[in-house]
């Protein structure tokens, strides 16, 4: 495949080189024009195709089914027919969940349920054709065939924006459809009539984002000529009714390409906040509030300029950038008003968001953001810092809708606090964090992915006895988030708290086995487990989170310089590297999910050892880790729907890209110092929010040229593998010079990264 590749390319330049002039159709092309919201959406990543705006309380898309594990966003590229438009998804997710509030424009027979994909006839839903369907920033369009009516979708921040474009026809239909869920229980429903242009309604329903309501409020742009409201399938000749099945029907007579726009705003709290949060940006029209959306996307995206690569690697880093920029999302009514953990409440002095990945985003996704968009960061600190200080309860693992759904390990909220307090994105109380912090690190929740936190008795024995779930890999992400702490303590002033989260964070010694020379699990008692089946998953998945061993085994990013001591040293280390991506396994048993996108022992789909390929800089190698980065950017991302290698996990998958695309990585985040790999493009302009821009270049480079021979900051040589948050911030050029050998002597020596 590499040689058909390169003959291509070479056809592709003699050709060119053969014209009066060459073709500028790329240098014409924005930043946005690069964007593929179909990357994602096939395989087992879990994005969604559909409309939205950065970080908004709306995601507009199409559901082709509520259950399955290739359905987590409700949509899959596999999808032959669609049940509707709804208008809260999640992005990138390995679970499933909202779906909220679904519509679908239809024509004929009224048909008062969905139906199945088997069989769509059965219902109101259609099939549609991919030839037929695009997506850009902010925008979604489907040709739904059964019924010849064109769906455009946009949205503002609180509101979904609706086009239909009707055929002539006598029985048009707007289904609402308070029902549809992706994979939640729905407890009650509603709909109300309330002028032939007005209708409201709520679903009440049971997931992973717990027990909640969605109300709606949805303005159509024409009356309707009559309205039918059926509960349990059967029509009732009633203009409101509530009940655990009600669907609702606006009728129309059209005339061949006669447009219905419809609004509708959604509130957590309720159907006077969907009403105010329409009041809000209703007064647009369907192509005003595009034209925003689009504007909006536009500030998002042209913080970078790349030049440079291939087509494939723009879009595949410009999508990547489009996907950062989806959650959190706006959880919050435009008077203030909004629920967490069971409570409504009013945010004082910040927007609250919800829809935290946390576990999986504090490694990139949220060191990306507080560079581009500080104001965000500061409103996702002082969210999650909320849930302490004004709900009185505690910082949540994964929240979801307002709700910690306690999916994953340790206490991740804490590095991203952390990191917007060092950046200093805006007016965080750091007192009220650190309080937070000391908090959740004494508080034990029990996982719904993974069990027992084993807080308690990490705080008792120093580690997470073997008798307990996952007990290495929650051991070691304790102990790096006590590290964290510890920092903010120190910055605070507070020295008896920093000596005791320092001392907590050298707790990873007490699961590192010498004879094994390795972490292993260590019962209550104080003994080593036993042997465990090394080519087995099942054994594994008892001790570390999806078994990943792997990547666990390098999870000490605060404490690199003892971490590599305990393994023997500079020279082990580098072997035991070298092992890691080199030595095939051949495993048996059920893999789990997670586990995908092998190089060797090291798997890039599991976001916890997204920093091990930059772990050679620290053992005087960085040669190794530019070519196992680059690598891995080759192989693990396309520009295809099953464009990466596992669930996107809301921004993470593709920050690892933009990271490393721009030639370093946050490999401990808390430290300021970002580790560098090998820069992919010819040149990255990162425009920071504080008005400065980092430009990238990296001269020679090529899909060859992957080696670093040396580098500049502003005409400064850099002699070590990285750069500090303050060089990133205050701008100037980072200068590379690339090529097809290593050079062993730049960057061999690590002592100042082990400082």
């Amino acid at each position: 495949m590499k040689n058909i590749k390169y003959i291509v390319g070479l056809l592709s330049v003699l050709f060119i080189g053969c014209q009066e002039k060459p073709t500028q159709k790329s240098a014409e092309k924005e930043a946005i024009d690069y964007v593929d919201p179909f990357i994602g959406t096939g395989g087992i990543v879990h994005t969604f195709p559909g409309a939205t705006t950065p970080f908004s309380m709306i995601q507009l898309s199409p559901d082709g089914d509520n259950t399955g594990w290739n359905w987590c966003s409700g949509y899959h590229y596999s999808d032959t027919n669609l049940k509707g438009f709804s208008h809260t998804h999640l992005s990138g997710t390995g679970w499933s969940g909202l779906g909220d509030i679904a519509i679908m424009p239809t024509t004929g027979e009224i048909k008062p349920q969905a139906g199945s994909k088997e069989n769509p006839d059965e219902g109101w839903r259609s099939r549609f054709s991919h030839d037929d369907e695009t997506a850009t920033p902010g925008y979604y369009q489907v040709k739904l065939t059964d019924y010849n009516v064109n769906a455009e979708l946009t949205t503002g921040k609180r509101v979904g924006f609706h086009k239909y474009t009707f055929p002539e026809s006598m029985e048009s239909h707007i289904v609402f459809d308070p029902t549809n869920k992706i994979f939640e229980q729905v407890l009650n429903t509603s709909i109300t009539v309330v002028s032939p242009t007005e209708i409201e309604g709520f679903c009440q329903s049971n997931g992973w984002g717990g027990n909640r309501h969605v109300y709606f409020v949805a303005k159509l742009s024409r009356p309707f000529d009559s309205f039918n409201i059926y509960k349990d399938q059967e029509r009732t000749k009633t203009s409101s009714e509530e009940g655990k099945n009600v669907v609702g029907f606006a009728n129309f007579k059209t005339v061949e390409g006669e447009q219905i726009e419809l609004k509708v705003a959604i509130s957590a709290v309720s159907v006077e906040g969907a009403r105010k949060n329409l009041a809000s940006e209703g007064q647009q029209s369907f192509d005003q509030a595009l034209a925003n959306a689009k504007n909006e996307w536009t500030e998002v995206l042209d913080k970078f300029e790349v030049k440079g690569g291939t087509e494939e690697q723009k879009k595949i880093f410009y999508t990547g950038v489009y996907h950062n920029f989806i959650a959190p999302n706006l959880s919050m009514d435009v008077d203030g008003q909004y629920v967490a953990l069971g409570k409504t409440m009013k945010a004082e002095g910040f927007t609250n968001y919800s829809s935290f990945s946390v576990w999986d985003t504090f490694r990139a996704t949220k060191p990306l953001i507080s560079f581009l968009a500080p104001n965000y960061s500061t409103d996702f600190a002082n969210s999650l810092i909320s849930r302490y200080s004004d709900a009185k309860d505690h910082l949540p693992l994964w929240e979801l809708c307002g709700v910690d759904n306690t999916c994953m390990i340790g206490y991740p909220s804490v590095p991203v606090i952390y990191d917007a307090i060092i950046k200093k994105t805006g007016n965080i109380d750091e007192k009220m964090a650190l309080a937070a912090m000391d908090d959740i690190a004494h508080t034990n929740k029990i996982s719904s992915s993974d069990g027992d936190g084993g807080l308690d008795e990490y705080i008792k024995l120093g580690y997470v006895p073997a008798e307990i779930p996952k007990n290495v890999s929650k051991t070691l992400e304790y102990a790096y988030e006590d590290w964290v702490i510890a920092q903010l303590a120190k910055k605070q002033g507070d020295e008896k708290k920093y000596k005791e989260y320092m001392k907590r964070s050298e707790n990873y010694k007490n699961l590192f086995n010498p004879e094994r020379n390795m972490f292993w699990p260590k019962k209550a008692n104080g003994e080593w487990f036993g042997d465990i089946a090394m080519d087995e998953w099942e054994p594994l998945q008892k001790h570390w989170i999806s078994g990943n061993l792997w990547a666990y085994e390098y999870f000490v990013p605060h404490a690199m310089k003892d971490f590599i001591e305990l393994k023997g040293g500079q020279a082990a280390f580098q072997k035991d590297l070298d092992k890691l991506f080199t030595e095939e396994l051949n495993m048996k048993g059920e893999e789990h999910v997670d586990i995908s996108g092998f190089v060797g022992g090291y798997a890039h789909g599991d976001e916890p050892g997204h920093a091990n390929p930059y772990l050679y800089n620290y053992v005087g190698q960085p040669w190794k880790s530019q070519a196992m980065i680059r690598r891995l950017m080759e192989e693990m991302y396309s520009d295809k729907p099953d464009g990466m290698i596992n669930n996107e996990d809301c921004g993470q998958m593709s920050a690892w890209y933009i990271f490393s695309a721009m030639g370093f990585y946050p490999v401990c985040p808390g430290d300021e110092r970002y580790v560098i790999g090998s820069p992919l493009f010819d040149e990255v302009s990162m425009k920071l929010a504080n008005g400065n821009t980092l430009k990238v270049i990296a001269e020679n480079q090529s899909e060859k040229n992957v080696y670093v021979q040396s580098v500049t900051l502003n005409g400064k040589e850099i002699k070590d593998a990285f750069i500090t948050q303050s060089q990133i911030e205050d701008g100037g050029t980072l200068h590379f010079v690339m090529g097809d050998k290593p050079n062993t002597e730049w960057g061999a020596n690590p002592s100042k990264l082990l400082n």
